[in-house]
């Protein structure tokens, strides 16, 4: 979409300093496409901006399905929390993310079995779901 944040939401500016504002200010001036994976993993956190947040984790996860923000694997985890109507209308992609994951699980070089445990709880609760 070409459209910023801001006029698909059709948000205002808030006023102070605080760093949760400041960000807000900051990402409803992006376009969707413009959302770091950063941004994306606090929209979801803050419940804002869902639906925007929700296709770029998707793409993100697309191409990295181990992708965070605070720690490896957020992502995935937040892809978990998405509405299921969500989930059920871009079951391809999820179900493409699946895949990506089981096959970054086999391959990947994990340096502690606690994070791949987690990692694979993420994906199969996303499996559930679909």
């Amino acid at each position: 979409m070409k459209e910023k944040i801001k006029d698909l939401y059709n948000c205002k500016k808030l006023s102070g300093d605080d760093p949760l504002v400041t960000w807000h200010n900051q990402v409803m001036e992006k376009k969707v496409y413009e959302l770091s994976i950063s941004d994306v993993a606090r929209c979801i956190r803050q419940n804002l901006f869902l639906e925007s947040a929700y296709e770029m984790l998707l793409v993100y996860l697309l191409h990295n399905p181990y992708a965070g923000d605070v720690y490896e694997g957020e992502l995935m985890d937040k892809a978990g929390e998405i509405d299921h109507n969500y989930l059920i209308k871009h079951k391809e992609t999820i179900l493409e993310i699946i895949e990506n994951a089981k096959s970054f699980i086999a391959k990947y070089d994990w340096q502690c079995d606690e994070d791949k445990s987690e990692f694979i709880e993420a994906v199969d609760k996303l499996s559930e779901i679909i």
